[in-house]
């Protein structure tokens, strides 16, 4: 069986993907944008995104991780201010560092899409996988721009379920600034991708675009209902663990007294939610696709 994969060919674009991919890990190892675990991880990710003959799915990889690094430590330091990391022996560059399950949880599903694309020949199906791949990173971009800079909004977060406003931070709390971060992020991607589609390019264009507002959307509300939020009662700031995880139960005892739950069930970390998101964002987008296009 033949597998839909880049050939030896085609050197001079394998090259050019393997100094892109190295270049990327270099800059996120220096800059401690991930953590070294991250950076082996992010480029095993890269390397199976560069197995198709597209460019489209590394790019893609590229932009989200370049773009959303930036969103992460763009006035990081009034950030820092608006939540609170339990602990204080914490680094500042610790605070906005990926982890390895950060890696996995923005792109396992589109990794595992492109997987599958090696093995597909019909174009039509092929054309559904490169369809969930776009729409899982539309996705993915919208909720992390939406998060890292929708805290800068001047007005206060209100909870997606109950829409009472809630402290900067708290998981499913959104602001109008925040949605129109993500969609704003959804496009970008949906941009770069729209040249890849041979027919309706627009049409395509607004419709990725809307996906990943609507992944964002579900992340809030799945935030909302199924991660606890915990506020310090003495500065009224959001607990903010490192990693995504959830907030060590250790931490909680110590803070007893001083701590309240704002909203959600401790169910998933940040993690999860992301996790769950993309699955059914980009289950969504398929079965959508198909039907309108």
């Amino acid at each position: 069986m033949k597998l839909n994969m880049i050939t030896l060919s085609s050197w001079p674009s394998i090259v050019i993907r393997g100094i892109v991919l190295l270049g990327v890990a270099h800059r996120a190892y220096t800059r401690k944008t991930l953590t070294p675990l991250g950076v082996e991880v992010a480029l095993m990710t890269g390397f199976f995104h560069s197995l198709p003959p597209t460019n489209l799915y590394l790019t893609l990889l590229v932009v989200f991780y370049l773009t959303s690094s930036k969103a992460t430590k763009y006035k990081e330091e009034i950030k820092s201010k608006k939540t609170k990391t339990p602990g204080s022996d914490h680094e500042a560059t610790e605070l906005t560092q990926r982890t390895h399950v950060q890696v996995l949880a923005n792109s396992a599903v589109a990794t595992t899409l492109i997987i599958v694309s090696l093995f597909v020949t019909d174009p039509v199906l092929d054309d559904m996988l490169k369809a969930g791949v776009v729409g899982q990173y539309c996705a993915v971009i919208a909720d992390t721009w939406s998060s890292e800079l929708g805290i800068l909004s001047k007005s206060s977060p209100f909870l997606i379920t109950t829409f009472q406003r809630v402290p900067p931070g708290t998981n499913g709390g959104v602001t109008l600034f925040g949605l129109i971060a993500g969609t704003t992020g959804s496009a970008l991607i949906s941009f770069v991708s729209m040249f890849t589609f041979k027919e309706n390019r627009v049409g395509k264009f607004v419709f990725f675009t809307l996906i990943g507002l609507l992944g964002t959307l579900v992340d809030s509300m799945l935030g909302a209902l199924f991660q606890r939020s915990v506020v310090d009662k003495d500065d009224g700031l959001v607990l903010e663990p490192l990693g995504g995880e959830r907030v060590d139960e250790g931490v909680l005892q110590e803070m007893e007294g001083h701590i309240q739950v704002v909203s959600g069930e401790d169910m998933f970390s940040n993690n999860d939610v992301n996790i769950v998101m993309s699955v059914f964002t980009t289950m969504w987008c398929i079965g959508l696709y198909a039907l309108l296009f």
